[in-house]
Parts: C-alpha cells; structure tokens; sequence
C-alpha cells in the first residue's frame, strides 16, 4: 500500500482534539507521518507534549520539531493546563533542535510534489515557510487546513460560531491571508463542518474498554475535557456547558487518506476583515426535493481551494474509535 507521506502541524495541548488526532495519524497504516511540528504559545512545551503523546503511541520515530509561537500580530494565548494528564511532573522530553519551519521547507523541497501538510492549529508555520521559501507553493502537494467558518451557525447551548469567533485562522490573523492567497494546492475543513463528527457515545465506550496505552490515553484526555472546556470559553467571555466530543482534528487527519468521508466543493475563499459591499451570487442545493440556499460565493472569483461542506459522522466516529481502541501498532507493518 502507497501510504500518504504528511507532515502533521498542530497547536497540541490546548484543545483536546490534537493529541487525539496525533495519536490517530500514529495509529493510521495508510500515512507516513515525516515528522510532527507545533505552533502557537508555548510552542517548547508544546513540542514536549507532542513527543510523549507519540512515545505513548509507540512512535518515537516520528520526530518533533519546535515552531512558530507568536503571530504575526497580536498575541498567543495559554490556559495553563496545557500537558494535564500527558506529561508528568518535572518531566521534559526532548525533541529536535532543527526549527518547524527550516523542516517543512526542506522536506517539502526535498520531495517536491509528495508532501501534504496537515495543520491542526494556526497557519503561521506554512505562512512562514514560504516567506522564507517562496518555491515551497509549487513544490508542495497540498494543504489540509482545520480552520475558518464557511457559514456561521449557532451550537446547542447557544454558542455562535462564525469567521468573528472561530480560533485557528484568527489566532494568526496575517498568517492566514498570507496563505489563503498562496495558489498552493489547499482543502479547507471548516468548523461548520466539523461540528458533524461527535465522538458517538457506543465509540467512547469502546476506547474505554480497551487495554490499549494509547486508548487510555484518549479516554484520559476526554474525562479531562469539559472543565477546561468550560475554563477557554469563559475566559473569552462565552460561558458555556459540555455539549460533545467533536472530532474536528481527527476528521482533517482522516481526510489525508480517505476522501469519502467528506464531499468538498471548489469555492474561493478569502480573508474578510470588515463588511464589504462585494457583489456575490447565490448557490443553490437540491436537497428533498426543494432547493436550499448552500452558499454564496464573490462573483468573478474563481474557487481557489477545495472546502468541506457535508461529512459522515458516523463513519468519522467509528473509524477513530476502531483505531484508538485498537492494540498500539496495530495494521502499521
């Protein structure tokens, strides 16, 4: 089997979903995971957490690399319990001296057009790789993204979610531009999107009975979640309750290797930082019978990425649960 050669880029340690979808790619036979780089923050602890999220996967052959911590305007955030249930006190795994962004270029170049990087948080390392190596646009051979809004909506207990709120493009506001006008070859996973993967509760309670070192990882990582869930959304003034296990990260690892899982569409999308009078036109969806207005789209803009916009998640929910309850290694010679 020809695996998909990726390089995973994450903000690991925040939000529950990274270490779980690293662990995914670590447990998937049909990636070849070149190497694991953080952004945003503490991206030193953040390369820490990631190196023994990847020990306990029985991969410490992918190697970590420590990258972009600070956007390019503004400022990072932490919450402080960043690592909890993953490292242990006084504990400080190492990890490669070579930075983030000095290993996309190179393996990028090294291996033109057999590369898909696959980011998880902001965008700021692939935005400063090619500053730094313009070439890396036509040499790449695409950019999976798990970011943005495409059509706002609003959650369960009331939460809006929409390009104002969303947390991986606005975390490196420039950064995010930068790339979305690149013309390299993209897909965008927006959250709209995502919010169709819940974790299905037969599949949590299958990673829960599982012996598996990386299964009781997961489920350590889930039990943790909620308070500080509960923790991020009231420190940026959204007080809200638990609603699901979404597997945002997961489902965009998951695209790398398997395009059923999603239906995408070629759209155009850009940054937006104010209201503008851009004259749009109006697709329309068959859908029962009745058309439904899908998405509007800037007139005279040619799609310059494909986007998500409907998902499967039963299936997402059930092939996460069947590779993280799974004995480590598992399919992987």
């Amino acid at each position: 089997m020809e695996k998909t050669r990726i390089i995973l880029d994450t903000d690991i340690g925040t939000y529950y979903d990274d270490a779980v979808a690293v662990m995914f790619a670590a447990q998937s036979p049909e990636l070849q995971v070149e190497g694991v780089t953080v952004c945003y923050g503490d991206t030193h602890l953040r390369a820490q957490i990631a190196v023994k999220v990847l020990e306990i996967a029985g991969r410490s052959d992918i190697p970590v690399f420590k990258g972009i911590g600070v956007p390019m305007r503004d400022e990072s955030l932490m919450f402080g319990f960043e690592g909890e249930g993953i490292l242990e006190p006084g504990e400080e795994p190492t990890y490669s001296d070579q930075h983030a962004v000095d290993f996309m270029i190179e393996t990028i170049m090294n291996n033109p057009g057999e590369i898909t990087v696959v980011t998880l948080g902001t965008v700021s390392n692939i935005a400063h790789a090619i500053i730094k190596e313009p070439a890396v646009v036509d040499n790449i051979k695409e950019l999976i993204m798990m970011a943005g809004v495409v059509v706002p909506i609003v959650d369960d207990k009331g939460v809006r979610r929409s390009p104002v709120e969303e947390y991986n493009f606005n975390n490196d506001k420039i950064a995010a531009e930068l790339v979305l006008r690149s013309k390299m070859p993209m897909t965008l996973i927006p959250i709209d999107v995502t919010l169709g993967a819940p974790l299905l509760d037969e599949d949590l309670a299958r990673i829960q009975a599982s012996d598996s070192p990386i299964a009781k990882l997961t489920a350590r990582i889930f039990e943790l979640w909620p308070p500080q869930e509960k923790l991020i959304y009231t420190a940026v003034g959204i007080p809200t309750e638990h609603t699901a296990l979404w597997l945002h990260d997961p489902l965009t690892v998951m695209h790398a290797f398997d395009r059923s899982l999603m239906t995408t569409y070629p759209l155009h999308i850009a940054a937006e930082y104010n209201q503008t009078p851009i004259e749009r036109e109006m697709y329309l969806h068959n859908a029962n019978g009745r058309q439904e207005m899908l998405r509007t789209n800037p007139k005279k803009l040619t799609a310059n990425m494909d986007v998500a916009l409907e998902v499967d998640g039963v299936a997402v929910s059930r092939l996460f649960a069947d590779r993280l309850s799974a004995p480590i290694g598992m399919g992987l010679a």
